[in-house]
């Protein structure tokens, strides 16, 4: 190492945030979500200023997927098999390529809504390049069981093709990324399975049984086919089979909550945090099933898994590998655990205010995404010097 530089192969010098690609798979995220979710509050405010092009609905619906969840994916992903495999992680040219495709899509779409066919095209690149990157390092391992997250990112590739293709259909585009939230989702069943009960059990000294592997494969599907029915399921209101559905995944996800035992985790902000993000999903499940249908309260019952699962475990996720990867104690300041309850608060906000009183809804996007900001603005300052500097132990990543 010197100057804080890794030495390539090649006799070049790798910068630290381009060494794994959680680096800057997360500063992207991060610094993107409070970007766009400023540009959201705007068009909240100042409807007449959106250009024309491309309507603001979709625009945030498919961002919030594609722009802040997807490279937090990448980033993770491609740092995780790294270790699973023992194999070199995607650094430096390659890295760049990756999220330079993603960085091409969001300019397109921000600055240049009327190319959608080329934000498109740079959207496909950078999930099969994923998808690529991930795959061959599974396989040259025979790692059967991580060659699971492929077909998640297929599904993901084809909704969001659909997605493009639906921009000026709203009806088809809402259910598009429902199905693409869901889809989100499953990353963090499949994920949260392995690692919440493993960091509470390490933390806290306790034994945490493995459930049986078919009832993990259960929990995993089952989201995944409320994901796909969502999408391009039964129209108008929810079939009988799909709210039964709902209700027996909902029951199965508090159950594997409850094995987890978090309620012995409350005072460790790095636990809790993964903990009630998870328990939004079931959550949102059991909300599903009780309207039964009804378009707007499955709007606001997604946005209980988006903000609080999708965004909530991002964050928890974050903020603990960030920490670790960088050598680094697993704690964090009072700060962040703020923001942890934050971004909970902006979830049952964004989700229950409209529930209770239609004429609150426009407060309740408001106020959800100022919170939303804040969090992500707090990670933003605990982060960037973390992310963009060696690691502290001198070792290389």
């Amino acid at each position: 190492m010197q100057n804080g530089r890794e030495p390539m192969n090649t006799g070049a010098f790798i910068a630290p945030l381009w060494q794994l690609a959680f680096r800057a798979g997360f500063l992207a995220a991060a610094g993107f979500g409070v970007a766009a979710m400023i540009r959201w509050l705007l068009w909240i405010s100042w409807p007449q200023a959106w250009p024309r092009a491309i309507s603001p609905v979709w625009w945030h619906a498919h961002e919030m997927i594609f722009g802040f969840a997807m490279p937090v994916v990448a980033g993770f992903l491609l740092t995780a098999v790294a270790t699973w495999t023992n194999l070199p992680g995607t650094r430096g040219w390659r890295l760049q390529l990756l999220f330079g495709l993603w960085l091409a899509a969001r300019t397109l779409l921000w600055f240049a809504p009327q190319w959608l066919l080329f934000a498109w095209l740079a959207e496909t690149l950078f999930i099969l390049l994923l998808a690529f990157e991930l795959g061959q390092r599974v396989w040259a391992r025979r790692q059967w069981r991580n060659l699971l997250f492929l077909p998640v990112l297929l599904v993901l590739l084809l909704l969001c093709g659909a997605s493009y293709l639906s921009a000026d259909q709203p009806a088809a585009a809402t259910r598009l990324h429902y199905g693409a939230v869901w889809m989100i989702a499953v990353f963090i069943v499949i994920i949260g399975g392995r690692v919440i009960p493993l960091f509470t059990g390490n933390r806290l000294g306790l034994t945490i049984t493995p459930l049986p592997a078919w009832l993990e494969y259960l929990a995993i599907g089952s989201v995944a086919v409320v994901g796909l029915a969502s999408a391009i399921g039964p129209t108008g209101r929810y079939a009988a089979w799909l709210a039964t559905l709902c209700l027996a995944t909902s029951a199965l996800h508090f159950y594997r909550l409850a094995h987890w035992q978090g309620w012995k985790a409350m005072h460790v902000p790095l636990l809790w945090s993964m903990h009630l993000s998870y328990l939004c999903i079931p959550l949102a499940l059991l909300g599903l099933t009780v309207a039964g249908g009804d378009p707007a309260a499955d709007k606001n019952i997604i946005h209980l898994l988006a903000i609080g699962a999708v965004g909530g475990m991002i964050l928890a996720m974050m903020s603990r590998v960030s920490l670790g990867h960088t050598g680094r104690p697993l704690e964090v300041p009072h700060y962040l655990a703020l923001a942890f309850a934050l971004i909970l608060t902006a979830a049952i906000v964004r989700a229950a205010l409209p529930l209770a009183d239609a004429t609150l809804t426009l407060l309740s996007w408001r106020v959800s995404a100022l919170l939303w900001i804040v969090v992500f603005s707090i990670f933003l300052y605990r982060y960037l010097p973390i992310l963009t500097r060696p690691r502290v132990d001198g070792k290389p990543g």
